[in-house]
């Protein structure tokens, strides 16, 4: 699997992730390094679970995810179907 990563904010080489931090079980904060030895960078990203495209099989009722608006919308139509056919 592929890391997320982003660019140097400053001199836009590559960074790397040199420790993660958990916060909650939505938010960690990533701690990165600019590769650039010139510029050296150090810096602290977010990553957020922000909203949920498809559904879990196995859901945990304690974390509350937002579902997205076309999810919500696709499961209203579906549920309006259902409905008309019965």
């Amino acid at each position: 699997m592929r890391v997320i990563g982003l660019p140097c904010p400053h001199c836009k080489s590559g960074v790397k992730a040199i420790k993660s931090r958990t916060m909650s079980e939505m938010f960690k904060e990533i701690t990165y390094r600019c590769q650039n030895e010139e510029c050296g960078h150090v810096f602290i990203a977010g990553l957020e679970v922000l909203r949920t495209v498809s559904l879990s099989a196995l859901p945990n009722y304690e974390v509350k995810i937002p579902i997205s608006q076309h999810v919500r919308h696709a499961a209203l139509n579906q549920l309006s179907l259902n409905l008309s056919t019965a």
